[in-house]
């Protein structure tokens, strides 16, 4: 049973879930400078469940392509049941939904729209170069819309997937990079479709975007402007890896979002 409970965590991505639960609050936090509300706990556990949902249900229908890119995950290795893993996003969505509702009815409405354009990424939209990549973005930076949203502040949340969106992006299209020989068989990326080097040069704008958008946050005196520094530093130290044909680059973008976020906290 532990065995089974640790193995469903990972196909959760229990890190990724905590990190958009996170979102929720920094989302809350630059709206209203308040995190503490009942409604944003209920959206930020409603964010790690639609992130489980997501993960879980994703796995599912990549089996056969992590037997090649990722065969130590749960479901490729043996170490879960496909019918544990589909409970588990069933439950997730459920749950997630619920939680939503809950927090605010318009954010339960949306997390339906979610969970239909998660599953639809899944199914269809992942195999589609770029498309699938900027869906991921959108959905990955939802978080913060979630959060500033339950404290009334839905106009700081778009601003804030405006800049969360750009960097999500770059961080798929290095995954796309990083993957796309096991992905061949499978799916048209990016890389596959359009080249590694195109790929990169949009990695390259979709990081100029983020840099403009979260500079564009606060008024020059601001002090995020000097808190933002060490996220952009690790941005080009995740982009010269893209560029020079190295993996790890993902690893270092989602560092650098989690850079972003304490700079927006301390901003605040």
């Amino acid at each position: 049973m532990a065995a089974d409970l640790r193995a469903l965590a990972v196909v959760a991505r229990w890190r990724n879930a905590l990190i958009a639960a996170v979102g929720v609050l920094v989302g809350a936090g630059w709206g209203a400078h308040e995190i503490a509300r009942p409604e944003t706990l209920a959206a930020a556990l409603a964010a790690i469940a639609l992130t489980t949902y997501a993960n879980a249900f994703n796995d599912l229908l990549d089996i056969e392509i992590d037997r090649h890119a990722h065969p130590r995950r749960p479901l490729p290795s043996g170490a879960v049941r496909p019918a544990s893993v589909r409970a588990l996003a069933a439950g997730a969505a459920l749950v997630g939904i619920g939680l939503a509702w809950i927090a605010r009815p318009s954010l339960g409405y949306l997390s339906v729209a979610v969970v239909a354009l998660m599953t639809l990424y899944s199914t269809t939209l992942a195999r589609l170069p770029l498309v699938g990549n900027l869906v991921v973005a959108i959905l990955a930076s939802l978080p913060f819309f979630y959060g500033a949203t339950t404290v009334g502040s839905a106009r700081d949340g778009v601003a804030l997937v405006t800049v969360a969106a750009p960097l999500h992006f770059a961080r798929e299209l290095a995954k796309s990079l990083d993957d796309a020989h096991a992905d061949a068989p499978y799916r048209r990326t990016a890389p596959l479709v359009f080249g590694p080097w195109p790929t990169r040069a949009l990695i390259l704008v979709a990081l100029a975007l983020f840099a403009w958008r979260i500079l564009a946050l606060a008024p020059a005196e601001s002090r995020l402007r000097v808190l933002i520094v060490p996220a952009l530093v690790i941005c080009v130290m995740a982009s010269s890896r893209a560029l020079a044909g190295r993996s790890g680059a993902p690893l270092l973008f989602k560092t650098a979002m989690l850079a972003a976020m304490a700079a927006l906290v301390v901003a605040r």
